[in-house]
């Protein structure tokens, strides 16, 4: 697994979310290594990192935490949200403090819980990623983005970086996918006794602000911020806002 460590200070996992790499945290990670020590990751098929045998959420978090020490605050971003929930529940004494940006406890729609995908988009966007997987990831980029001036720049940057430099491989986007059809959180999450921060955007079209909603009723003493006018990846068009947040949070939280 690839991981690129960088500046002083408290160590501090970030994760990635699907179809991108550690490269998305290129501009906050500027900010964050003054006072940091980041570990940023790959997840496997993506960036740098090669594919798992065995492409299960449990496979992930037992490589991650073979390369991250201990004691960690860990900043989940969508899928890796995900991820960091199921280690925060896994490992509950190997993170001091959660941090979930756009993220959710069931991507898609399950009985009771309607702030998912529909299960027919999902499958037919797993059958396009096959068909046409370059096509497939601009439009999920341009599901992300919130329709400003900054819109094109950030598209352009999004498909130099996954799709036309050292795009991920094609079968570990595949895999991936599976972690977000397969897993549903939300039997669990009240077991989460840490610290934890939720943030989420309100114009978010990939997992719904509401989902973020959820999180925090049920995490005890959690919590919760939400960008009005953000979308998917608030850390974008707003990175001075969302460093002030975390970096208050952990402050606070600090022993």
């Amino acid at each position: 697994m690839h991981i690129k460590i960088i500046g002083k200070g408290k160590p501090v996992v970030l994760i990635h979310g699907w179809g991108m790499s550690g490269r998305i945290w290129e501009d906050l990670s500027e900010t964050m290594r003054i006072n940091y020590k980041l570990f940023i990751i790959d997840l496997p098929g993506m960036g740098k990192s090669p594919l798992l045998k065995i492409y299960k959420i449990n496979n992930v978090i037992k490589e991650i935490r073979k390369h991250i020490p201990s004691k960690v605050i860990m900043i989940g971003w969508s899928l890796g949200g995900q991820i960091a929930m199921k280690y925060a529940l896994q490992y509950p004494g190997s993170i001091k403090n959660l941090i979930c940006v756009s993220s959710t406890p069931s991507f898609i729609c399950n009985s009771g819980w309607d702030f998912g995908m529909d299960k027919k988009i999902f499958l037919g966007f797993k059958k396009e990623l096959k068909d046409n997987w370059k096509k497939t990831l601009k439009n999920f980029f341009l599901l992300q983005l919130i329709k400003n001036k900054e819109q094109k720049n950030i598209l352009k940057r999004f498909e130099k970086h996954y799709i036309n430099e050292k795009p991920g491989l094609k079968l570990g986007l595949e895999k991936s996918l599976n972690i977000l059809e397969d897993n549903d959180l939300r039997n669990d999450i009240k077991k989460i006794q840490i610290p934890t921060l939720i943030i989420t955007g309100k114009k978010d079209n990939i997992c719904s602000y509401k989902a973020s909603i959820w999180l925090h009723s049920e995490i005890k003493d959690s919590k919760l911020f939400i960008f009005e006018s953000e979308g998917h990846i608030p850390f974008i068009n707003n990175k001075k806002k969302f460093f002030q947040i975390i970096h208050q949070f952990i402050k606070i939280n600090e022993s």
